[in-house]
């Protein structure tokens, strides 16, 4: 191998982003990125989202200037409110009480603009990665490349870091097609201009039966709104979902008397349910590299989880910025070249007990949203120290990734 590494990143997501812009400088390394739409298609980023605590720890470890535009461009998630859907209060978390700082609400195609924004020089948009294959004595790998209507193979890659999505192309080509998990919960999700006269700000959560209705506000004066809906682990979304009036019956149904925010939020899911974006929770063991090393993943190509504790993109930025220390470690460490599988395993050995106490956690918080739940009584079990115990460890407790950066700065 030479002296000089020859990275690709495979999509430029969150993930994938924060490594182009860590590895930025440096000289001993040749960086490609290849992501598959336009510069500006944000066509794949249609709702909102929040980024916990510990995702903008991570990324002030890496960058302090980086995280400060990161929250700028954001509102800050400062509180967790859960009701009944008749308004009553269940809890109202400060975060600050199980965190060292605020999270972030955002728009998907807000942050991708700014991320991808960022580095744009290194990435090849319109470029979408069809195939890999092992190069020559399994010490590189070798990718397939589609631009428009012509493909080519670029080949002779040291490492390929994976964050191509919880549908991996990569992890399924090298490694088998993941198992997946599926929770029993669909999730509906809609961004839609803020027209409720200040009934939302914050992450706040009615519960309608076991349908989480769930708002928050986001830049752009836009409105972030989602429902879930309750089916058989493995089943498909039903009809009844996707229909404005079997929707309204199964969200608000007769006799149940609904707050001005609830009310609010099943008039506009049901308005236009056919605008909704679908998706099943699931998940699936986490796995970060493959037999050779050489295939590295990250976010959720690495480790698709359930979403409930908002840590999808959250874990993605912690990935990154432990990813990017490894490389950094390993090539300061170089003589006569940084080796991919040393860095792949350091990495996977860094995050997997990490990664694996979210997904468990992540999956317990759901549990108010499965079919026959009673949301009064698991969401006040939220307010129990055990589970903000568990809380502040994930938002606070972060060795993986301050430790070893905070070894070469003190700050």
């Amino acid at each position: 191998m030479s002296t000089r590494m020859r990275i690709a990143v495979v999509g430029c997501g969150v993930a994938g982003s924060v490594v182009l812009h860590g590895l930025r400088e440096r000289d001993d390394v040749e960086l490609v990125c290849f992501e598959k739409v336009a510069t500006a298609d944000q066509v794949d980023a249609g709702t909102g989202l929040n980024i916990g605590p510990n995702g903008l720890k991570a990324l002030a470890s890496l960058d302090a200037a980086l995280a400060a535009e990161f929250a700028a461009r954001s509102l800050p998630w400062r509180r967790w409110a859960v009701n009944l859907a008749d308004g009553t209060p269940v809890f109202d978390l400060d975060l600050l009480s199980v965190a060292d700082n605020p999270g972030i609400r955002v728009r998907w195609a807000s942050l991708y603009d700014f991320l991808r924004g960022m580095v744009a020089p290194r990435v090849q948009f319109c470029s979408d990665v069809t195939d890999v294959r092992r190069g020559a004595a399994g010490r590189t790998l070798d990718l397939q490349v589609r631009e428009g209507a012509g493909e080519r193979w670029e080949c002779g890659f040291d490492l390929v870091i994976a964050g191509d999505g919880r549908y991996s192309m990569l992890r399924e080509r090298l490694m088998g097609r993941p198992a997946v998990r599926h929770l029993g919960i669909a999730l509906g999700r809609s961004l839609l201009p803020d027209e409720s006269g200040g009934l939302f700000d914050d992450y706040s959560q009615w519960f309608s039966g076991p349908h989480r209705l769930f708002a928050f506000k986001v830049p752009g004066g836009q409105l972030y709104l989602t429902t879930s809906y309750p089916l058989e682990p493995g089943d498909p979304i039903p009809d009844s979902a996707r229909h404005g009036a079997s929707l309204r019956a199964a969200l608000a149904p007769a006799g149940r008397h609904l707050c001005d925010q609830a009310a609010y939020i099943v008039d506009k899911l049901c308005e236009a349910p056919q605008a909704l974006h679908w998706s099943r929770v699931q998940e699936a063991d986490a796995a970060f590299h493959d037999a050779s090393g050489r295939l590295l993943l990250v976010g959720d190509a690495a480790h698709p989880m359930a979403p409930t504790l908002g840590q999808g993109a959250t874990q993605a930025l912690e990935d990154a910025v432990a990813l990017v220390d490894e490389i950094r470690r390993a090539l300061d460490g170089a003589v006569g070249g940084a080796q991919a599988p040393d860095i792949s395993r350091a990495f996977a050995a860094r995050r997997r007990e990490r990664v694996e106490f979210v997904a468990r956690l992540s999956w317990a918080a759901s549990d108010s949203m499965l079919a026959g739940a009673q949301p009064a009584v698991t969401e006040a079990a939220k307010r129990d120290p055990a589970f903000l115990a568990h809380l502040s460890r994930m938002y606070r407790d972060c060795p993986q990734l301050t430790a070893r950066l905070g070894e070469e700065s003190p700050a």
